[in-house]
């Protein structure tokens, strides 16, 4: 009788714990390679996982890109400003005008008042009022260096005059952004200087771009171009009053459809968000002669000094 120390296997002895040992590796191998196999499956799954969640994301992010009148993350790159302003030239045909004489009609709650403004390439401007069925008479200018007043009814010192002289530029400068880039090409200002493209925002419903303007008159005025008609809808500033600022708004009425150039036909101005009054264009001239002289302050105007913040380049 054989010992039970050794297994029959094909006719040939075999000791028992060779046998084990020999199933206990292959057991112990097999193991490991399934082991490993599941493990390479589980990993290869993951990516699956990740791209189903991105989409979600996504969607995440475009609901609050498409808020009403949020700014927009991201800053436009300063290279992007040229593009725009060609395309506002080309929309507003304003690339050749070089001066503007504008009639139209002022109204308030209680008053209604002719309107007369002109203006010239790059900063020279006059808006004058006479009143309509009652006396009176108010003419504000700009010759690129000084502001000045002239009423018949009343006394204003120098800081309401500054005040005045600023609200008169931020409604008669309506070429204001043209103007400026031309100053930037014909007086070697850099274009950084005078004009600034920043973050788009959206304004009553319009996706616009803001461009800020500085150094050819004496306050920044932010300008709202909408990003369909490349024409400028409305326009914001803050200036100073005494020791106090008040906000400046203006929402543009639209240009007539056959109108060249294309200039609003009139506009709204408010007053830290009050309405202060309407005005009603009948009569755009443009490049009409419009001698320097006739933006000095005339005799018995009372004048004040509100010299622009240029910066030549380098």
């Amino acid at each position: 009788m054989k010992s039970s120390q050794y297994i029959d296997i094909l006719g040939q002895q075999v000791a028992k714990r060779t046998v084990l040992f020999v199933v206990g590796t292959v057991t112990i191998v097999v193991g490991g390679i399934v082991g490993l196999l599941y493990f390479l499956l589980l990993a290869g799954s993951a990516p699956i996982v990740a791209t189903v969640a991105a989409p979600t994301a996504m969607m995440a992010n475009s609901k609050v890109s498409e808020r009403v009148d949020q700014p927009n993350s991201r800053l436009p790159s300063q290279s992007s400003l040229v593009p725009l302003l060609e395309k506002h030239l080309k929309a507003t045909q304003l690339s050749e005008v070089k001066s503007l004489i504008v009639n139209g009609m002022a109204s308030t709650e209680n008053t209604t008042c002719e309107l007369v403004a002109m203006a010239r390439c790059p900063n020279l401007y006059t808006l004058k009022t006479e009143g309509v069925d009652f006396k009176y008479t108010a003419a504000f200018g700009y010759n690129g260096k000084q502001g000045w007043v002239k009423t018949d009814f009343l006394n204003l010192n120098k800081d309401e005059v500054g005040f005045f002289t600023r609200v008169a530029l931020f409604e008669s400068s309506l070429a204001h952004l043209a103007w400026s880039y031309h100053a930037h090409e014909s007086l070697d200002y850099r274009l950084d200087s005078v004009l600034e493209r920043l973050p788009d925002e959206q304004w009553q419903g319009r996706v616009c771009a803001v461009v800020v303007s500085r150094g050819l008159l004496p306050f920044p005025i932010y300008h709202y171009i909408d990003q369909q008609s490349y024409e400028e809808v409305y326009r914001r500033a803050q200036v100073l009053r005494g020791t106090d600022l008040v906000d400046l708004e203006i929402h543009f009425a639209p240009p007539e459809a056959t109108a060249s150039p294309r200039l609003p036909m009139g506009y709204k101005l408010y007053f830290d968000g009050t309405l202060n009054d309407t005005i009603a264009f009948t009569k755009i001239r443009p490049n009409r002669v419009v001698f320097e002289s006739l933006f000095d302050a005339p005799a018995g105007a009372t004048a004040t000094s509100l010299s622009p913040r240029q910066a030549r380049a380098n």
